[in-house]
């Protein structure tokens, strides 16, 4: 026979045996943020991403099928390339000065460690499991959604894994993609990309950083 919680215990109902103090031990940080005036910008990023891809056949990293860049994207000379770099990288920033104690005077200064490059996915192309090792912040933004067939369920979403192995309480973290949302996530965090199924091209730039606390 299975116990089941009671209802009052779930709908926010203090229990019959309160406990002393309930704590949230090491939450998962994630930042959902949305590019202003994203479909002009990305029109162009489109652009500049598969021209690239016409001109280098890439490598191979987490990527099944599909086109994975080089990591110099960074360094990419297109003043539309370096202002989105310089958003994500503002919003890394913004995002560590919020879950660290900050002195008065302090700064918080980004880096891209390992690089950060460009995804270009077409029907059946996906990403495997993988996380980021050695670097403090990854980030994902979307440049275009192609046009995700409605079968089958789950079709290209982005998903986070639980790190915790046997929690029962846990689960996965699904994201629909979306032009123009960015995602900034602890580098540790396993992550994949179901199958995309459609037409057109799903587009997605990647970055890592490293953080540091100038005093």
């Amino acid at each position: 026979m299975v116990d089941r919680v009671p209802n009052a215990a779930v709908n926010g109902m203090p229990p019959r045996c309160a406990p002393e103090e309930l704590s949230t031990l090491f939450p998962t940080t994630l930042m959902r943020r949305h590019m202003p005036d994203a479909k002009s910008k990305n029109r162009r990023i489109r652009n500049i991403v598969l021209g690239r891809e016409k001109a280098d056949p890439g490598v191979h990293q987490s990527n099944v099928g599909g086109w994975h860049s080089t990591a110099d994207l960074w360094d990419w000379p297109n003043p539309e390339i370096r202002d989105l770099c310089a958003w994500v990288k503002n919003a890394v920033q913004e995002l560590t000065a919020a879950i660290v104690p900050l002195q008065p005077g302090d700064e918080v200064q980004a880096d891209v460690y390992g690089g950060s490059w460009a995804n270009v996915l077409r029907d059946g192309g996906y990403n495997k499991p993988h996380n980021h090792p050695g670097a403090i912040w990854s980030a994902v933004y979307y440049v275009a959604s192609g046009e995700p067939f409605s079968d089958p369920p789950g079709n290209g979403n982005f998903e986070f894994m639980d790190p915790r192995g046997g929690n029962v309480h846990g689960g996965k973290e699904i994201v629909r993609p979306e032009p123009g949302l960015l995602m900034v996530f602890p580098a540790w965090l396993y992550h994949y990309v179901n199958p995309y199924h459609g037409d057109g091209e799903r587009i997605s730039i990647a970055w890592n950083f490293n953080v540091e606390i100038l005093r």
